[in-house]
């Protein structure tokens, strides 16, 4: 279906965002990896509200967490052009498919050497501790990580059917 909108109209530059908006949102829903890097950036978050960063540290994290949820996006989108142009087994798609989470993989170790470059200082220690030490944030922390571990091997979709089938009993 042809779009009717002139080129470079406001309502066609919303329907793009809209478009990559549901395309994040299938990563999140279909690919665990996806979810594992995305509760890795809050948890980067999490602790770099703890720490005296910089404007250059929190750019450079930005740029990395960016980095790596745009290459697992990317890796998605081969994968499955991949498993929809070729049903059955190949050694070329293979190939494909392993180059492309071979990128990602690239992009996730030079994004935690940056996080460890920045991370590691005396103060994330002291906030660690401060978690350790104080009954209710070690509470709120470890509730969180099992938040974490929930969205990650559930997923949105089986998270929200959990629930309601939790809230109908």
């Amino acid at each position: 279906m042809p779009d009717r909108e002139p080129a470079g109209s406001r309502r066609r530059l919303f329907r793009s965002f809209g478009d990559a908006l549901r395309g994040v949102w299938n990563c999140v829903e279909s690919e665990r990896n996806m979810r594992i890097h995305l509760t890795a950036c809050c948890y980067v978050v999490f602790f770099g509200c703890q720490l005296p960063l910089t404007r250059g540290e929190w750019a450079a994290l930005v740029l990395a967490m960016a980095l790596v949820t745009g290459a697992e996006a990317m890796n998605t989108a081969v994968e499955k052009l991949c498993d929809f142009a070729q049903k059955r087994h190949s050694l070329m798609i293979r190939v494909v498919k392993d180059a492309a989470a071979g990128a990602v993989l690239l992009c996730a170790v030079g994004a935690a050497a940056a996080g460890l470059t920045i991370f590691l200082r005396r103060e994330l220690w002291q906030a660690v501790w401060g978690i350790l030490t104080s009954p209710f944030a070690l509470l709120g922390f470890v509730l969180s990580l099992g938040a974490a571990l929930a969205f990650i091997l559930l997923g949105p979709r089986g998270l929200r059917d959990r629930l309601e089938r939790l809230w109908k009993k």
